[in-house]
Protein backbone atom coordinates (compact mmCIF):
# COMPACT_ATOMS: atom_id res chain seq x y z
CA UNK A 1 0.00 0.00 0.00
CA UNK A 2 1.46 3.16 -0.64
CA UNK A 3 1.81 6.24 1.43
CA UNK A 4 -1.33 7.78 -0.58
CA UNK A 5 -3.33 5.15 0.68
CA UNK A 6 -2.09 4.87 3.84
CA UNK A 7 -3.63 8.10 4.06
CA UNK A 8 -6.70 7.71 2.42
CA UNK A 9 -7.73 4.68 4.44
CA UNK A 10 -6.97 6.62 7.85
CA UNK A 11 -9.07 9.68 7.09
CA UNK A 12 -11.58 7.17 6.12
CA UNK A 13 -11.26 5.20 9.41
CA UNK A 14 -11.44 8.64 11.00
CA UNK A 15 -15.06 9.79 9.10
CA UNK A 16 -16.54 6.33 10.38
CA UNK A 17 -15.12 7.23 13.66
CA UNK A 18 -17.24 10.62 13.33
CA UNK A 19 -20.39 8.72 12.15
CA UNK A 20 -19.91 6.51 14.83
CA UNK A 21 -19.90 9.08 17.88
CA UNK A 22 -22.70 11.40 16.14
CA UNK A 23 -25.15 8.64 16.64
CA UNK A 24 -24.08 7.81 19.78
CA UNK A 25 -24.06 11.69 20.59
CA UNK A 26 -27.77 11.68 19.21
CA UNK A 27 -28.59 8.71 22.21
CA UNK A 28 -26.76 10.77 24.82
CA UNK A 29 -29.35 14.13 23.99
CA UNK A 30 -28.64 16.73 26.41
CA UNK A 31 -31.22 18.92 25.35
CA UNK A 32 -33.54 16.70 25.71
CA UNK A 33 -36.48 17.30 23.26
CA UNK A 34 -37.99 16.75 19.69
CA UNK A 35 -37.29 19.81 18.81
CA UNK A 36 -33.54 19.12 18.64
CA UNK A 37 -32.47 18.90 14.88
CA UNK A 38 -31.19 15.80 14.40
CA UNK A 39 -27.65 17.23 13.51
CA UNK A 40 -27.47 19.07 17.26
CA UNK A 41 -24.52 17.42 18.48
CA UNK A 42 -22.38 16.41 15.45
CA UNK A 43 -19.82 19.17 15.77
CA UNK A 44 -18.76 17.68 19.33
CA UNK A 45 -18.05 14.56 17.37
CA UNK A 46 -14.58 15.09 15.18
CA UNK A 47 -13.02 16.21 18.69
CA UNK A 48 -14.47 13.20 20.95
CA UNK A 49 -12.89 10.66 18.08
CA UNK A 50 -9.24 12.66 18.20
CA UNK A 51 -9.70 12.26 21.98
CA UNK A 52 -9.79 8.53 22.08
CA UNK A 53 -7.80 7.90 19.47
CA UNK A 54 -4.77 9.99 21.12
CA UNK A 55 -5.78 7.54 24.40
CA UNK A 56 -8.45 9.42 26.16
CA UNK A 57 -9.01 7.58 29.51
CA UNK A 58 -13.14 6.94 30.39
CA UNK A 59 -12.28 9.95 32.95
CA UNK A 60 -11.62 12.06 30.47
CA UNK A 61 -13.96 11.62 28.19
CA UNK A 62 -16.93 11.62 30.95
CA UNK A 63 -15.45 15.33 32.03
CA UNK A 64 -15.28 16.07 28.40
CA UNK A 65 -19.23 15.56 27.89
CA UNK A 66 -20.04 16.79 31.44
CA UNK A 67 -18.05 20.01 30.06
CA UNK A 68 -19.99 20.15 26.78
CA UNK A 69 -23.23 19.71 28.45
CA UNK A 70 -22.98 22.66 31.29
CA UNK A 71 -20.23 25.16 29.74
CA UNK A 72 -21.35 24.45 25.56
CA UNK A 73 -24.96 23.59 25.74
CA UNK A 74 -26.23 25.24 29.14
CA UNK A 75 -28.12 22.60 30.74
CA UNK A 76 -27.75 20.91 34.16
CA UNK A 77 -25.24 17.74 34.80
CA UNK A 78 -26.10 14.45 34.22
CA UNK A 79 -22.82 12.18 35.43
CA UNK A 80 -24.56 8.75 35.25
CA UNK A 81 -25.49 9.56 31.47
CA UNK A 82 -22.37 11.34 30.37
CA UNK A 83 -20.46 8.51 31.88
CA UNK A 84 -22.98 5.80 30.09
CA UNK A 85 -22.45 7.39 26.93
CA UNK A 86 -18.72 8.17 27.53
CA UNK A 87 -18.28 4.27 28.02
CA UNK A 88 -20.38 3.50 24.93
CA UNK A 89 -17.68 6.03 22.94
CA UNK A 90 -15.28 4.24 24.04
CA UNK A 91 -16.09 0.46 23.37
CA UNK A 92 -17.60 1.31 19.87
CA UNK A 93 -14.37 3.22 18.55
CA UNK A 94 -11.49 0.90 20.21
CA UNK A 95 -13.61 -2.11 19.26
CA UNK A 96 -13.57 -0.88 15.65
CA UNK A 97 -10.17 0.12 15.88
CA UNK A 98 -11.26 3.72 13.98
CA UNK A 99 -7.09 4.57 15.05
CA UNK A 100 -6.00 7.19 12.79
Amino acid sequence: MTTGDHKAARKHDAMQGVLLVQEILRRWDPIGGQSVPADEYDSYAPHIVSMVVQGCSLEQLCNHLGSVRVDIIGVGPNEATDREIALEILQALRDRSFQT
